[in-house]
């Protein structure tokens, strides 16, 4: 990180990753080294902004520039966010989508499988009210996929999909009625279709919603509340002898506690799909039910 200036930060990072299987039953490799520069930017405290570029060079797939622009504008006065931001992706395949076969599925691997690009961009707001107790806002997305990788016509390999699209709202609320409890809601609508056959992409559910809430009961136990419901979508059996269905949605809920006995220890138990909802997803593979954890937690210090 590079302070080049007040609210000018310069961010610059490079990676490297090898990926390899061994003997499964063919041995293979990719590695990818990347470097990366982000600005951040900040004027008075109104006007925000990020700016990222990134490029990757992949030895199976070559070099690839990806960008990011991230806006955002405050009005303060009346506690008003304005957001957005545009960029582009990169995904190369994985090594078991290129060489891992499954006979006992009838799916094969493709050696052929390009990467994915991608171009997209959201737009949206926030706005706090009630002294910032009450927040809520809605965004707008939208991205256009060029050979996405998903199963093929048979269901008996990947294939590249030639032009695809996701796109649809997030929205959210949050109020905090006293200062130790919080609740948020979350809705999300997506649509996301093959753009060449003009239908919808499997296992990409239109509707996704969620209700979470902390309570703070006191300076050491706090307790916390999840419920996920996800909505219908399209699917394919487990050996996609039925090749698109409609999968029913679900709804489950989590609980959580936790207990701080000192500053470097605490206790913390949970319990997991609390109503034992029996679902598949994908279609074809169960998800646990009813589970209970618990358990202590150390943090050492200096």
């Amino acid at each position: 990180n590079i302070a080049l200036a007040t609210g000018e930060v310069l961010i610059l990072g490079a990676e490297h990753q090898r990926d390899a299987i061994e003997q499964s039953p063919i041995s293979a490799q990719m590695t990818t080294d990347a470097g990366f520069a982000q600005l951040q930017s900040s004027f008075g405290n109104r006007f925000f902004d990020t700016v990222s570029v990134r490029y990757d060079d992949n030895d199976r797939f070559g070099g690839k520039t990806t960008y990011r622009l991230a806006p955002e504008f405050v009005v303060t006065e009346t506690g008003t966010t304005f957001k957005g931001s545009v960029g582009s992706g990169f995904k190369s395949p994985t090594l078991n989508q290129l060489f891992v076969n499954f006979p006992d599925f009838d799916f094969f691997a493709n050696p052929h499988l390009k990467p994915e690009s991608s171009v997209g961009y959201d737009l949206g707001f926030e706005q706090a009210l009630l002294e910032k107790k009450l927040c809520f806002g809605m965004t707008y997305f939208h991205n256009h996929i060029h050979d996405l990788i998903d199963d093929n016509s048979t269901f008996t390999s990947d294939a590249n999909v030639d032009r695809a699209s996701t796109y649809g709202f997030e929205n959210f609320i949050a109020y905090a009625p006293i200062a130790r409890l919080l609740m948020r809601a979350d809705y999300t609508y997506t649509l996301a279709q093959d753009d060449i056959l003009r239908e919808e992409l499997l296992r990409r559910p239109k509707v996704k919603a969620s209700f979470a809430a902390t309570w703070q009961a006191s300076d050491a136990l706090s307790f916390a509340t999840t419920v996920l419901y996800v909505g219908p979508w399209i699917d394919g059996n487990r050996d996609f002898t039925i090749p698109r269905l409609a999968a029913g949605g679900y709804a489950t809920t989590n609980l959580a506690a936790t207990y701080v006995l000192s500053r470097n220890l605490s206790l913390f138990g949970r319990i997991n799909n609390l109503f034992d909802r029996r679902y598949e997803d994908p279609v074809g593979f169960d998800r646990p039910g009813f589970g209970v954890f618990a358990g202590i937690k150390a943090t050492l210090k200096e």
